[in-house]
């Protein structure tokens, strides 16, 4: 049986993220690691899909502890909301969401934002990175600069999220997003979760490396599917629990 043509896309796309975006991720590894040293939190944001890879970074086994992850389901989770409205796929292009979402995550001065989306459009993204640079929070975003650019994109008008970060890491997918046409006009074979997830681990394996080089250890959650795991991390819980609010099972 001939190999499935995404198992090409998907090595291409690591080999062009490894050749490609390791000096960004480096520079974004650095922001992490002073804010963690500096007691601080990594806020991670976005939604839709781009929630796979903030999900990817926090409360996860082997992942770094002071991770928050906001969504906009924080918005019934932690602030009472009607659950109705979220559920329409393009609630993410609705004004005043991000400031709602910010307020309740009380991030701290010094913490970093990681906002992901592909498109980079949406008022979701745009208004939350607008709203952590006013702030003076350093922006990382994890974008498709294909897509942002792209002549087709739903809109061209800016900003975008690349428009506002201070580091920029490219998720090469490309516009659309989906890498893998079958027949005439229908595409498959979505990138962005895939490189998305490379980035994110690319990423905390970095951040960790610094932190050691530092003589500090590495706030690192164990999987709670160890017979240890749960005495291990319930330190780390206490150590960020009114920084980082728990993600539903």
């Amino acid at each position: 049986m001939p190999e499935p043509a995404y198992a090409n896309i998907a090595r291409t796309a690591l080999e062009q993220i490894l050749a490609t975006q390791l000096g960004a991720i480096e520079s974004a590894a650095t922001l992490v690691a002073d804010a963690i040293a500096a007691d601080g939190v990594l806020q991670a944001y976005g939604t839709g899909h781009s929630r796979i890879v903030t999900l990817e970074l926090a409360a996860r086994a082997g992942g770094l502890a002071p991770v928050g992850m906001l969504a906009v389901k924080d918005l019934v989770m932690f602030g009472g909301a009607d659950p109705g409205p979220i559920l329409d796929p393009t609630y993410e292009r609705e004004s005043g969401l991000a400031e709602r979402i910010y307020k309740l995550a009380e991030p701290s001065t010094q913490d970093p934002f990681l906002i992901v989306s592909n498109s980079g459009i949406n008022a979701a993204i745009i208004e939350m990175a607008t709203l952590a640079r006013e702030r003076e929070h350093p922006i990382i975003a994890v974008t498709s600069l294909t897509h942002t650019r792209s002549a087709g994109a739903r809109t061209t008008q800016g900003p975008h999220l690349a428009d506002l970060a201070d580091v920029v890491i490219d998720n090469l997918a490309p516009a659309g997003d989906a890498a893998l046409e079958i027949s005439p006009g229908v595409r498959i074979g979505a990138i962005s979760s895939f490189t998305g997830v490379l980035i994110a681990q690319l990423l905390t394996e970095l951040v960790c490396r610094r932190l050691l080089d530092r003589g500090i250890d590495p706030p690192v959650h164990t999987s709670a599917n160890l017979a240890w795991g749960d005495a291990r991390n319930a330190a780390l819980q206490e150590r960020y629990r009114d920084r980082v609010r728990p993600i539903e099972p």
